[in-house]
């Protein structure tokens, strides 16, 4: 865990499908910045297809203003994903409205705020109550596997 100026702090990094099942966690330290975790977070996405082939390159990321940078959009690009990140009001391409934001496509972006709600009925994972960032990331798998069996049982 993080320290920072209240104390001790994480950060859940997570990366959902389109149906808002987790596919992968990281946790940071609460005063450490999102864009820093992205790409690590990204090469652990792995998405069986119907063929049974595995396909760890989504079409699109969608994420809020934390993970606008400069470097993430550049890896993006390379990788051919799109980019559905708003950003933020001191960069330059927010100024002259060069670059649109998919504002349709950015709508779908509340899936992954819905799984976070799903997870956080877990009142261990809620409260943070584990003293260690391993036992935290144990219950937020535990907390996934839940919602997995849901979706398949129901």
């Amino acid at each position: 865990m993080g320290r920072s100026r209240g104390g001790f702090g994480a950060k859940i990094h997570l990366a959902t499908d389109g149906t808002g099942l987790p596919l992968s966690f990281s946790l940071s330290g609460g005063q450490a910045h999102e864009s820093r975790y992205a790409k690590a977070l990204l090469s652990q996405v792995g998405v069986i297809r119907k063929s049974g082939c595995l396909k760890s390159r989504p079409k699109a990321v969608l994420a809020d203003k934390g993970y606008s940078g400069r470097d993430f959009r550049i890896y993006l690009k390379e990788k051919g994903i799109k980019a559905v990140i708003p950003f933020k009001s001191n960069e330059k391409a927010s100024q002259d409205g060069r670059r649109k934001l998919d504002k349709r496509l950015y709508r779908k972006r509340n899936v992954v705020e819905r799984c976070f709600a799903m997870l956080k009925e877990n009142r261990r994972i809620a409260t943070r109550s584990e003293k260690t960032a391993r036992n935290y990331l144990s219950m937020l798998k535990l907390g996934a596997v839940r919602l997995f069996l849901k979706r398949l049982l129901s």
